[in-house]
């Protein structure tokens, strides 16, 4: 896979119950040269501890940050891959032939700067719950006009250049910080391949920003469609599209509060 690397970045704080199943399963890639850097936000639940029995195969700090973009940002920062795996603590790779199937799919041209695949969320205990739909990229705009983001995010890997080119992760963002970087990422992208297969497993839990704030990642991803407008020199249709995105975003979030749909 001509000698590229992964640098898996996790960031966390007080997730002690999850993370050792993140981290084994980005061990089980076994990848040359792979490296798991952990951006611990000084956690109080023995998430240290953990971390420390993993020696020397994996690299960890724990120190105060500004949030989850912070962590990530500080984690990219450390990277020395090429190719950069963010998978937030709770989540986890289903198998351990995704990050070569992923690895291969970037090493068949050196135009490709981002794939990605579809997701399964899971419960706590790591039974299946829905699949996310999945969105096939056919236009940028398209990333701007759905009422959700085309992937989810631990199913989404990224050259750290072209990360690095975008700015990063705003550290002003708490609920949708993955969804601006697609924003501003995936228009700049010279190349993208979608791999059709689940990549990667995302738990839904009581205490996910997903569940336990939906109605702030609501709104922040509404302001972000309205601030990527003019970005992406969206035409009346395209405007419409979005318009009943953000709407269809908001039932959704009125659905769940009413107790007619869980949180997905």
């Amino acid at each position: 896979m001509t000698g590229m690397r992964v640098s898996f970045v996790i960031p966390t704080r007080n997730h002690a119950r999850f993370i050792r199943r993140c981290i084994d399963a980005c061990l089980s890639q076994r990848l040359e040269g792979a490296e798991v850097i952990v951006a611990d936000g000084l956690s109080t639940d023995g998430t240290q501890e953990l971390l420390a029995s993993y020696g020397d195969r994996i690299s960890w700090t724990s120190e105060r940050d500004a949030g989850q973009s912070d962590a990530v940002n500080k984690g990219i920062a450390r990277a020395r891959g090429e190719v950069i795996a963010w998978i937030n603590s709770d989540d986890y790779y289903p198998a351990d032939d995704v990050l070569p199937a992923v690895m291969e799919a970037f090493a068949s041209s050196p135009r490709v700067d981002v794939v990605y695949g579809q997701a399964m969320t899971v419960d706590a205990e790591g039974r299946a719950l829905r699949p996310y739909r999945t969105r096939r990229i056919e236009r940028p705009v398209d990333v701007l006009v759905h009422p959700t983001p085309p992937a989810m995010q631990p199913a989404v890997f990224f050259r750290r250049d072209l990360f690095v080119a975008v700015g990063g992760l705003r550290t002003d963002l708490h609920y949708a910080m993955d969804y601006d970087l697609w924003l501003r990422m995936l228009p700049r992208a010279r190349e993208i391949r979608y791999l059709d297969r689940v990549l990667a497993h995302a738990t839904f839990h009581q205490d996910a920003k997903s569940v336990a704030y939906l109605g702030r990642q609501v709104r922040e991803l509404a302001r972000l469609k309205r601030e990527h407008m003019g970005a992406f020199h969206a035409g009346p249709a395209d405007r419409l599209r979005c318009a009943a995105g953000v709407m269809e975003l908001y039932a959704y979030w009125l659905a769940v509060r009413l107790g007619l749909r869980r949180a997905a």
